[in-house]
C-alpha cells in the first residue's frame, strides 16, 4: 500500500481551473436572461394581455437591456414589480409563468 503525502496549503487559495477560476454552469445568463424577457413580452402580445402587462414586460426587458449595456446589475426593486405585474393571475404551468419564473432564477 502507498500514500501520497501532499505538504502545501489545503485551506487557502487555490489556483485551480483556468487562470484559477472554476466556471459551473451556464455563463452567459445575461443574454439568455433578455431573450427569455422577449420571448414573454411576445407571448404576453400573443395571449391579448391587458396593456399594464404589456408595459411591464417592456420595462423589464428594457432594464435588462440597459443593465447588460452598461455592465451592471438589473435593479432589483424594478425586476420584482414588473415580475409581479406580470405574472398576477398567469395559471399553473401556463408559458408566461413559466417563462417569469425562469428570469427570476436566472437574476436570482
Amino acid at each position: 500500500m502507498s500514500s501520497y503525502h501532499f505538504h502545501g496549503n489545503i485551506s487557502g487559495p487555490n489556483n485551480i481551473g483556468d487562470n484559477g477560476t472554476i466556471n459551473i454552469g451556464q455563463q452567459d445568463t445575461a443574454a439568455q436572461t433578455l431573450r427569455l424577457a422577449t420571448e414573454l413580452a411576445q407571448w404576453l402580445r400573443a395571449q391579448g394581455a391587458a396593456q399594464e402587462r404589456l408595459d411591464a414586460a417592456q420595462a423589464l426587458r428594457g432594464e435588462l437591456d440597459r443593465a447588460g449595456q452598461e455592465g451592471r446589475a438589473a435593479e432589483p426593486g424594478l425586476i420584482r414589480r414588473s415580475l409581479e405585474t406580470i405574472t398576477l393571475g398567469l395559471g399553473a404551468g401556463s408559458t408566461g409563468l413559466t417563462l417569469a419564473q425562469e428570469i427570476s432564477r436566472l437574476l436570482g
